[in-house]
């Protein structure tokens, strides 16, 4: 018996690696082992004010920073009775679409593009004047420039407070936003193209993992309810019905699943959940490129992104200067959750406040801890017949990395072991 350790993860966010334990020539277990160190967020939250956990949550991952402000506020607007007014869910929902672009944008251009390309970074890509990897650095400027507009920066947003939003966007600026838009209607699907060539993709099993995404009418990235593919619709503040969680000893990062089974999460989960929804975009047929299918599916929600980013800065330069964008804020007891679409997949925020609005208890699930331990199967069936330990690692790298996964997000545990 033998093991092949791939470490550490490349083109990856945070510090990981993977163990394949080989015997008689055959590969028989798979470890990814998250070593980030633990981020202890969710004790560090207890004790604190209502305001001051948006902008804490903020800095579990600067990538992510928007989502996890947002969620957090709409957790603790839940658990505090609030609605807040309708520009205000414009404003971060632009801010989000601008995470999506910018988190897209790096993943496909910047992490699996030099996959695709037979490089070891997009660098090598840059340097031979490629103009895929120069135009997927200018979409994720682009998507930078979408979340410092609606968020007043581009990393730990500010705009974003429990009750709303501090200020709508500068006119001329959101003028401005809209022009760069629509020129970039046009840029983006030759650009998204060679995600969606199954050639470029080595041989895979089907993508494993009972989906989970979050249910709404269309095809959005907030609502009240969680959808499994197997036809279960649960309320989201009864996540803990239906998600079971439980720290293994080789990882910093928690697994996750539901009746027993593995979960998946992300672009390619939320597309096949939301199926024959007027605006979801369509995944090719057949998808026959296992896990990989995240990245082409990555590449179609590039496109729904900026379609919706242009409808909402036409409805909020439609809104009057003097619309009401927060409620006021009357702290007090109560518990709130909210579950949301990051750009890597699921994120659920649960919060419960004592009678001061002080944190009483905090829950913090992300996208990548959902993923863990279908990472783990998908690499144990796709490099199953892999005898070489170079193709082992370079295969299970490209497998890890069609995950996208936010390893800083991941290891929000209180205790790593």
């Amino acid at each position: 018996m033998k093991t092949v350790s791939l470490q550490p993860l490349t083109r990856v966010e945070g510090h990981g690696r993977v163990e394949l334990t080989v015997q008689a020539g055959r590969l028989t277990a798979v470890r990814l082992v998250i070593t980030e160190s633990p981020r202890l967020f969710e004790g560090l939250l207890l004790g604190r004010s209502w305001q001051e956990v948006p902008a804490l949550v903020s800095r579990i991952c600067a990538i992510c920073s928007g989502v996890h402000r947002v969620a957090a506020a709409t957790a603790l607007e839940s658990a505090l009775g609030l609605e807040i007014p309708p520009v205000a869910r414009k404003v971060r929902e632009l801010l989000l679409l601008g995470g999506h672009i910018e988190s897209h944008a790096l993943h496909l251009f910047c992490l699996t593009l030099p996959d695709l390309a037979g490089t070891e970074s997009i660098l090598e890509l840059l340097r031979a004047g490629d103009s895929r990897a120069r135009e997927g650095l200018a979409l994720k400027a682009l998507g930078n420039h979408i979340q410092e507009l609606a968020g007043g920066r581009v990393i730990h947003p500010v705009n974003v407070e429990v009750g709303g939003v501090v200020r709508l966007p500068v006119r001329e600026k959101l003028e401005a936003l809209l022009a760069e838009l629509e020129d970039w209607s046009g840029r983006v699907p030759p650009l998204v193209e060679a995600f969606a060539d199954r050639h470029r993709y080595p041989p895979a099993t089907p993508a494993l993992g009972t989906r989970i995404a979050v249910d709404c009418d269309d095809f959005l990235l907030t609502g009240r309810s969680l959808r499994f593919s197997d036809g279960r619709v649960v309320a989201g503040d009864r996540y803990r019905d239906v998600l079971e969680e439980m720290a293994v000893p080789w990882s910093n990062t928690k697994h996750s699943r539901t009746a027993g089974r593995a979960l998946l999460a992300g672009a390619l989960a939320r597309l096949e959940n939301a199926a024959g929804r007027a605006s979801a975009p369509v995944l090719p047929e057949p998808l026959d490129v296992g896990i990989h299918g995240n990245n082409m599916a990555q590449g179609l929600e590039l496109r729904w992104a900026l379609r919706e980013a242009r409808r909402l800065v036409r409805e909020l330069l439609a809104v009057d200067a003097d619309a009401a964008v927060r409620v006021e804020v009357r702290p007090g007891a109560g518990v709130g959750t909210c579950v949301i679409e990051a750009p890597r997949g699921l994120l659920i925020h649960h919060y419960a406040l004592d009678d001061q609005g002080r944190v009483a208890a905090a829950d913090i699930i992300t996208p990548t801890a959902i993923n863990q331990a279908a990472i783990e199967a998908q690499l144990l069936a796709d490099l199953q017949g892999v005898a070489d330990e170079a193709s082992l690692a370079d295969r299970a790298g490209r497998i890890v990395r069609a995950y996208d996964p936010c390893i800083s997000c991941s290891v929000h545990v209180l205790q790593g072991r």
